[in-house]
């Protein structure tokens, strides 16, 4: 029988479309499985054959399968709309499957929802969430519905909040905006918050002052959605009651309202702003450089934050040096930033020197190369460390004069920034001269040619290092020794065999490190032989080196 009753279904496309009804009627009403009655009532649907209206809602009040009924409904919608659809909003309380339900609400909502508002604000009460979803969608536009979707906000729901609130302020923009500016006043709080908001995503400036009216009140929810809904649609000469709630004890509701001045780009709250950049907050000061650095960009004048830095708060004045970051159209950002790098507060020389670079925008300003000639060490420091960053090729020979400085951390910085430089011909450039320097009677340039030809670390640095052995600084001839371990392919071992034998224990011991980093066999009997030294620090070093090159070195004695 099962089989036949398939041939039957998928042959009816041969018959008229009278016969062709009965004939799937017939199947419906006597097939045993649901998925058989499910096909047929499909194929019904197809035949668009409206005149079976009777039989189609006996079969539906004796159907018990879901996807048989939910077939039948649509039949009956597509089919029978107005008469079908009736019969439909009967069966909703009857029916138990909520998959059933929500087809069924809708069924009715396509069809017929202005209609059927009765039926559809009866099915917002539901039970199931996702019926409920239903009906708030088939309402959408339906403006006598809106105080019932208004009242589903009570009930506070995350799954539903969304698409009820999308729903509203669809279904809102159709209306006398009183209708929603009423409910700020409701006793429910879910409600009250939700209106706010949805007040100013429809954007009727009528809601202004009932909004404004919101800012004093108990809720700090209320208060924050309040200031939200104002950002698009209050006008410039109402700011200052947002600009009062920078006050309010709730950090929520200050957060809120720095972001929304911040996106509003009010100039009259610059300094209500910059009062917050001592706050304790962490969160209220970072969200404050926020808000500022996007009014203060399109307002290009920041006299207001050359006073902070004037001041002795040292936590707004590291504030404020991060809005200088957008400050590059203004000549005196520099010049002030620059005099920061000498702050005895370590951070706000480090913001400083951040906002610099940012400002230079890859290009050493002028301002930068006078800094090279500051009395203060820390802003010649700094100003190498800006050019180094920048790489800028240009201030190679600047740069190389400075290794010379009284200070070694300035110097340290230059032999740092010199070694950045990647382009083989300014490398090239840096070696040869420093080599050049490595002859000159200032032991401060020796002793920092040497470290720089080290840092670079290429054979045509290191090479040159080998005169540097016998010099009369202790240190250029330690760490000179040093580096030559960094040598590849070295083949005389000569000059290091030398230094195992020197009077200073520190060169014996910077000539066994760098026996030790080449690692060649070659250094086994210089070592060895080395190994009867009278100072225990450098034969714990020879022993370092030996084991390093050839653990079992022993069996060589």
């Amino acid at each position: 029988m099962g089989f036949d009753e398939n041939l039957i279904i998928d042959k009816v496309k041969e018959m008229d479309a009278e016969k062709a009804s009965e004939v799937l009627l017939s199947i419906i009403v006597t097939a045993n499985e649901p998925e058989r009655r499910a096909k047929a009532i499909e194929k019904l649907i197809h035949l668009q054959d409206n005149t079976h209206f009777q039989e189609i809602k006996s079969i539906y009040l004796n159907e018990s399968h879901s996807d048989a009924k939910m077939k039948l409904i649509e039949l009956l919608s597509e089919s029978y709309q107005k008469v079908g659809t009736d019969f439909l909003q009967t069966q909703y309380k009857n029916e138990k499957d909520w998959s059933v339900r929500k087809r069924l609400i809708e069924a009715v909502g396509k069809i017929d929802k202005f209609d059927s508002l009765s039926f559809l604000t009866e099915a917002l009460g539901d039970s199931n969430i996702e019926v409920k979803k239903s009906a708030i969608i088939s309402l959408e536009g339906v403006t006598d519905a809106l105080e019932a979707l208004i009242e589903v906000l009570q009930f506070r729901n995350e799954e539903l909040h969304n698409i009820l609130v999308k729903v509203i302020i669809k279904t809102g923009k159709k209306v006398e905006i009183h209708r929603i500016i009423n409910y700020l006043s409701s006793e429910n709080l879910n409600i009250k918050k939700a209106i706010s908001l949805i007040l100013g995503k429809i954007g009727n400036k009528e809601a202004v002052n009932p909004l404004i009216e919101q800012l004093n009140d108990n809720n700090p929810i209320v208060r924050k959605n309040s200031i939200k809904a104002l950002e698009k649609i209050i006008p410039s000469n109402k700011v200052t009651h947002i600009i009062k709630t920078l006050n309010d004890d709730d950090p929520d509701v200050r957060t809120t309202a720095i972001n929304v001045l911040g996106n509003i780009g009010s100039k009259r709250s610059i300094q209500s702003l910059l009062e917050l950049l001592k706050d304790k907050d962490e969160n209220i000061r970072k969200q404050t450089v926020k808000a500022l650095d996007k009014i203060l960009v399109h307002s290009k004048s920041f006299k207001e934050v050359y006073e902070i830095l004037k001041k002795r708060n040292p936590v707004a004045r590291r504030e404020a040096i991060k809005l200088l970051t957008s400050a590059s159209d203004d000549p005196d950002a520099m010049r002030i930033l620059i005099k920061l790098l000498n702050s005895k507060d370590s951070r706000i020389r480090s913001l400083a020197y951040s906002a610099i670079l940012k400002i230079s925008n890859d290009k050493v300003n002028e301002l930068v190369l006078e800094g090279l000639n500051e009395r203060e060490w820390q802003i010649r420091k700094f100003c190498v460390k800006i050019i180094g960053k920048i790489g800028d090729e240009s201030t190679v020979e600047t740069l190389l004069d400075l290794l010379n400085d009284s200070k070694a951390a300035v110097r340290k910085e230059v032999t740092n920034a010199l070694s950045q430089f990647n382009n083989p011909k300014i490398r090239k450039e840096i070696i040869n001269r420093t080599i050049s320097l490595l002859k000159s009677t200032d032991w401060k340039m020796r002793r920092e040619s040497v470290k720089l030809l080290t840092k670079i670390g290429t054979n045509e640095a290191l090479e040159p290092l080998i005169s540097c052995i016998n010099d009369e600084d202790v240190f250029v001839k330690s760490w000179a020794t040093k580096s030559l371990g960094k040598l590849k392919n070295i083949e005389d071992f000569t000059p290091l065999t030398i230094l195992l034998k020197d009077d200073d224990p520190k060169i014996r011991i910077a000539a066994a490190k760098a026996f030790a980093e080449i690692g060649d066999a070659k250094a086994l009997q210089p070592l060895i032989s080395a190994l009867g030294d009278d100072n225990w620090d450098v034969r714990q070093e020879i022993e370092k080196a030996l084991n390093q090159i050839k653990p079992d070195w022993m069996t060589l004695l």
